[in-house]
């Protein structure tokens, strides 16, 4: 029995925005590169004369006269040659960059529908790998005093729940209501001291007044 895992053609176009835009930047500064190389090359070759031989025939023409249709052809070679292994590199290296782009995008929308369960692991090589483990431990710290906040009202609901039956029953026993009551308050601190973890702008607002 064959248990190879079916091949999975890795998909290197992620995030396709960005990184066409990467790429159409990273090309548009090499033809800028080269166009600088040619400007410069007239501006040193201004007013200079070569003398050359074209087959047998012995030459003397200006520099940029002389050397300009090379120059040119060259030119061409070597940034199509470099655009293209640019581009290339550069998508591999975006998809790098592209690839936990995505996964934050997913890690925060999750967070901002309420799920604060979702944790991601990148793959080796990935870029952005600190930012990864700051998202992974805001997620964990506000689950962890989300789910304080959930139990410490389940507890005081319950305890409430508790008193509410006895006030309602023909006996009023006043020492275990008084005991149910000071629970309650403790499981109240508690919630409090959970909430109070997190700054809010109202709370900041109150501070000011």
């Amino acid at each position: 029995m064959n248990n190879k895992p079916p091949f999975r053609r890795r998909n290197y176009f992620i995030k396709k925005g960005f990184q066409i835009d990467f790429s159409v930047r990273f090309i548009i500064l090499i033809v800028i590169e080269a166009l600088l190389a040619v400007v410069l090359f007239i501006y040193m070759s201004k007013g200079t004369v070569t003398t050359g031989y074209m087959g047998s025939d012995l030459k003397v023409a200006k520099t940029f006269d002389f050397f300009l249709p090379g120059l040119f052809l060259s030119n061409m070679i070597v940034l199509g040659i470099t655009a293209i292994a640019g581009v290339v590199i550069l998508i591999f290296m975006s998809h790098k960059i592209a690839g936990p782009l995505y996964r934050f995008e997913k890690s925060l929308s999750d967070m901002s529908s309420g799920d604060l369960t979702y944790r991601f692991k990148l793959r080796e090589g990935d870029q952005l790998t600190s930012l990864a483990d700051n998202i992974n431990g805001l997620n964990a710290n506000m689950d962890r005093k989300m789910g304080e906040v959930k139990s410490r009202t389940n507890e005081i609901s319950n305890l409430l729940a508790k008193i509410e039956s006895l006030v309602s029953s023909d006996a009023k026993p006043g020492a275990e209501i008084a005991c149910l009551l000071n629970e309650v308050s403790k499981k109240m601190l508690e919630l409090e001291e959970a909430v109070n973890y997190f700054k809010t702008s109202e709370k900041r607002e109150t501070q000011k007044t």
